[in-house]
């Protein structure tokens, strides 16, 4: 709970004077004179304040009075209570160095605050910072064999079954590590699940299938 209070002086012959009777309310940058927070004046005394009850009413806010205009206008002042919310950040004021620096760490940004829009296409991300799922010869299951990794000799179709759950199918790569032709032969969904089935082709002199399956999702 934080209380916020401002006094409102006029100048009259180099002596401040209180100015009463004024409305004024504190308006998140975009939001209109009718929604905004109203201030309460304290016995006619100049000095207005308002109390902040809740944790999402706390940011930043701009200062709007009815002096020059009886539907508010914007008085040149702001405020910010409690924590600094995204509103009181300025247009490209995240720089690089930053986030390097570790000023903006992932613990400091709210979820679902980054959208696509917000990432130069120009930024090359590492692997460990882009959603994926990465799979390998011990978690899939020969037909024949039922063996992990599958035989390159007695098996013709190697399955995986992926861990996380999709509303569509991933982008799937497939990395070949033996001396085997290896190749996606199918993709299949049901619900949420993927099923990935390998082909076991013509093998030269691998004995066991050897390889990394990657899924990235849209």
């Amino acid at each position: 709970m934080f209380k916020y209070g401002i006094s409102y002086y006029i100048m009259e012959d180099g002596i401040r004077k209180p100015q009463t009777g004024v409305d004024i309310r504190l308006l998140r940058p975009g939001a209109d004179w009718q929604t905004g927070k109203r201030m309460i004046e304290t016995e006619n005394s100049g000095y207005y304040d308002c109390l902040i009850e809740t944790e999402a009413d706390c940011g930043f806010y701009e200062i709007w009075d009815n002096r020059g205009n009886p539907n508010g206008s914007f008085s040149g002042k702001t405020c910010t209570i409690g924590k600094l919310d995204a509103r009181g950040l300025q247009n490209d004021c995240i720089y690089g160095n930053h986030i390097l620096d570790g000023v903006v760490t992932g613990s400091k940004i709210a979820n679902e605050a980054e959208a696509l829009n917000h990432l130069d296409t120009n930024i090359k991300l590492p692997l460990s910072k882009i959603l994926y799922e990465l799979h390998n010869q011990d978690s899939g299951l020969g037909d024949t064999t039922q063996a992990s990794p599958a035989s390159c000799r007695d098996d013709k179709y190697i399955s995986h079954k992926l861990d996380k759950e999709y509303e569509v199918i991933p982008h799937i790569i497939l990395t070949n590590q033996c001396n085997c032709f290896l190749y996606i032969f199918d993709i299949k969904q049901e619900g949420t699940q993927i099923t990935i089935t390998l082909a076991i082709g013509n093998n030269f002199d691998a004995d066991f299938a050897k390889y990394q399956l990657l899924a990235l999702p849209f």
